[in-house]
């Protein structure tokens, strides 16, 4: 309960720091960075802290997978940027995370306030691995992007651990 108020506050009062948004920066490539930047404050703030736990395996991945899996930590939502998602909509989607798959299909394929807020957190992967495929990103950090949320590689579960810490 506590952990979701302070994620609250940091969604809602995003804190950057010019040398964290340097460090993006010097990771990514240009076209990385230029989706980086299309992200809200609140996901930058978020994509930060996921790439910051992908730094503990730095030491355990070859330079290549260590590369990938650090850009797609910093990259994994941007599909979000598509569309404009609201304050209450991020606390929906948490609220109904647990709700049973039926009610969940049904209520994205209304035609509901309630259909946007779903529908984001169903298809910002894919809407991310578009946008990564549209700048030139390599198709390995295209399909960690899409499978964030539902990996099936050892890196993809990773990259899902430290987005779930966060």
């Amino acid at each position: 309960m506590f952990y979701r108020l302070y994620q609250f506050a940091r969604a809602f009062f995003p804190q950057l720091d010019f040398t964290e948004i340097k460090w993006a920066k010097d990771t990514l490539s240009t076209e990385a960075y230029l989706l980086f930047l299309k992200q809200s404050r609140s996901e930058q703030r978020h994509a930060l802290d996921v790439a910051q736990s992908i730094m503990n395996y730095k030491n355990t991945l070859s330079s290549s997978d260590f590369h990938n899996l650090l850009t797609a930590a910093l990259l994994h939502d941007c599909g979000k940027s598509n569309v404009t998602i609201r304050l209450w909509h991020r606390v929906f989607i948490v609220l109904m995370q647990n709700m049973p798959q039926p009610i969940w299909s049904r209520l994205e394929t209304s035609h509901t306030v309630f259909s946007l807020p779903i529908k984001i957190s169903t298809q910002h992967a894919t809407w991310g691995e578009c946008l990564a495929q549209k700048a030139g990103l390599n198709p390995e950090i295209c399909l960690l992007i899409r499978e964030h949320h539902a990996p099936n590689t050892e890196l993809g579960r990773i990259l899902e651990k430290a987005d779930n810490a966060h």
